[in-house]
C-alpha cells in the first residue's frame, strides 16, 4: 500500500454558512468616500431627468391641439358632404369595400341622354336618361336606378343629393341616398331649380305674362322662402352649401333691350341683398362655390360676384362664342370661339374671389373645338376632337391626354387621372396617359 509523503487536509464546506455569506448585502464603499457631494449630484441628475419626462407633456398637447385644428379645418372644408347619408356610404365603403360589376361599358338604361344630365357624384357616374336616373360604380356595377316618366328631365346634383324635375311641367323628385325625399308638384310649370348637400332645395316657377317665382323648401318638402317676381323670368337658381343663400338669373326686355339680373337672396330677409345687372347677355347658369364664390354664365359674358363683399365683375368673351362651361370646385370654366361649329377654342379658369389679372383666368389654347368641361380636385378635363385633355386649373398645364372615341358627347371626371365618357348608348371609362 502506497504511503503519501504529506498529509492530506480535508476542508468541510457547511450549506448554511455558504447561504448566509450570498444573502448579505454588498458593502456601500462609495458612500463613505463621496458624502454629501454624491448627494448633490444625485438631486441635480434627478432633476434633470424629471425635466426630461414632464417635456413630452407639452409635446403632446401641442400635437394634439395641431391634430384638433385639422380635423376642424377638414371637416369645415367637407362640411357639405356631412351629411347622414354620405357618412352611412362612406362607412358601408370601410366595412365592405367598393362592390364589384361587370366592368365597362356599361349600357345606358333609356333611348336619350342629355349632355347637361351627365356627371360623376362621389366617385359614380350620374345619367339621367328618358327613362330612368342611373348611378353606377367605379366597378361598372349599378348602385342605384329610378325610373320616372319626365319627358324633359333635368338633373340638378350636390352632395350625393339629386334633384330630378320637368322641364316646362309640375312633377318633381329629390333623391337622398336611393331613396325619394320629396315626390311632388309644383305649383306651377317648372323653369330652373337647384339642390343643397343638406337636401334643401330651389325651384324656379313660371308665372302670369312673363313673371316668375322663386320657391325654397326644407328637406321634408316644406315651403320655407317665396319671392315673386313681377317683371322677370327666371333662366337659372343657384344655392350655398347650406341652402341659407341663394342666387337667381333672371331676364326681361326693356324697351327692346334684353336686360339680365343676377339677384343674391338671404333666406331670412324678406328682400335681396345684392344684385348686378348686364345687358345683352342671356344668364344659363348659375353657381355659388364653398368659398364664397357667386357666378352667372352668360351667353356673352362673365358674371362674378364674392358673397363678402357683394362685388361684382362683368368679364366678356371679346366677341367670340361659348361653346362649354363647368362650373364646379370654386371656379367657372369656360371654352370660347372665334368659329360658330368648328375651330380653334380656349379654355379659361376664373376665380371669382382673385383678383383679374395675368394668371386670373389660367387659359389653355386648343386648335379644335371643345364640346365638354369637368372637373375633379386640381384638375379640368376638356373634350377635344375625339380626346380628353387633362390639365392643371391653376396655371393652364396639360398634364395628359386620353381616347374618348368618336362618338363621345360629354365626360364627367372621376378624379384627377379618371374620366367618365357618355357614349351614343353606352357610359366608358378611360385614365390618363401622360
Amino acid at each position: 500500500m502506497a504511503k503519501h509523503s504529506k498529509e492530506q487536509n480535508t476542508k468541510v464546506i457547511r450549506l448554511k454558512d455558504y447561504q448566509e455569506k450570498q444573502e448579505q448585502p454588498e458593502p456601500r464603499a462609495a458612500y463613505e468616500y463621496e458624502g454629501e457631494d454624491q448627494e448633490e449630484e444625485s438631486g441635480q441628475v434627478y432633476e434633470q431627468r424629471r425635466r426630461l419626462r414632464q417635456l413630452p407633456k407639452a409635446v403632446y398637447a401641442s400635437s394634439l391641439a395641431l391634430l384638433a385644428v385639422i380635423i376642424g379645418l377638414a371637416l369645415w372644408v367637407n362640411r357639405q358632404y356631412l351629411n347622414w347619408d354620405s357618412i352611412k356610404e362612406w362607412a358601408k365603403l370601410q366595412v365592405l369595400g367598393e362592390e364589384g360589376g361587370d366592368g365597362f361599358p356599361v349600357q345606358i338604361t333609356g333611348s336619350n341622354v342629355f349632355a347637361s344630365n351627365f356627371t360623376a357624384s362621389g366617385g359614380s357616374a350620374v345619367v339621367l336618361s328618358n327613362t330612368a336616373l342611373t348611378v353606377v360604380n367605379a366597378g361598372g356595377k349599378e348602385e342605384m336606378s329610378v325610373r320616372h316618366k319626365l319627358n324633359q328631365p333635368v338633373l340638378k346634383t350636390a352632395g350625393g343629393r339629386y334633384l330630378i324635375f320637368n322641364s316646362g311641367s309640375t312633377g318633381y323628385t329629390v333623391l337622398s341616398g336611393g331613396e325619394k325625399a320629396v315626390d311632388a308638384v309644383a305649383e306651377q310649370d317648372i323653369i330652373t331649380g337647384d339642390v343643397a348637400p343638406n337636401g334643401k332645395y330651389a325651384l324656379g316657377l313660371e308665372g302670369s305674362f312673363g313673371a316668375s317665382k322663386l320657391q325654397v323648401f326644407l328637406k321634408d318638402g316644406k315651403l320655407q322662402y317665396e319671392y315673386p317676381f313681377a317683371q322677370d323670368y327666371i333662366t337659372a337658381v343657384c344655392l350655398n352649401y347650406d341652402g341659407s343663400f341663394g342666387g337667381v338669373c333672371t331676364v326681361r326686355s326693356e324697351k327692346g333691350e334684353m336686360v339680365s339680373l343676377l339677384t343674391i337672396f338671404d333666406f331670412t330677409k324678406t328682400e335681396p341683398v345684392a344684385q348686378f345687372e348686364t345687358r345683352d347677355n342671356l344668364l344659363l347658369a348659375a353657381y355659388w362655390g364653398e368659398n364664397g364664390a357667386i357666378y352667372g354664365v352668360g351667353d356673352e359674358a362673365l358674371v362674378m360676384c364674392r358673397s363678402s363683399d357683394y362685388s361684382f365683375v362683368e368679364q366678356g368673351y371679346q366677341g367670340r362664342r361659348l361653346t362649354a362651361f363647368c362650373l364646379d370646385k370654386n371656379r367657372a370654366f369656360l371654352s370660347i370661339s372665334a368659329y360658330e361649329h368648328a375651330g380653334a377654342s380656349t379654355l379659361m379658369a376664373y376665380d371669382a374671389t382673385q383678383e383679374i389679372g395675368p394668371n386670373n383666368p389660367a387659359r389653355v389654347e386648343f386648335d379644335q373645338r371643345i364640346e365638354a368641361i369637368s372637373a375633379a380636385g386640381g384638375t379640368v378635363g376638356a373634350l377635344v376632337g375625339g380626346e380628353v385633355v387633362f390639365c392643371d386649373y391653376d396655371t393652364g398645364m396639360v398634364l395628359a391626354r386620353a381616347e374618348a372615341g368618336t362618338d363621345a358627347k360629354s365626360l364627367a371626371l372621376a378624379s384627377e387621372s379618371k374620366a367618365y365618357i357618355l357614349g351614343v348608348s353606352e357610359i366608358r371609362t378611360l385614365e390618363a396617359e401622360g
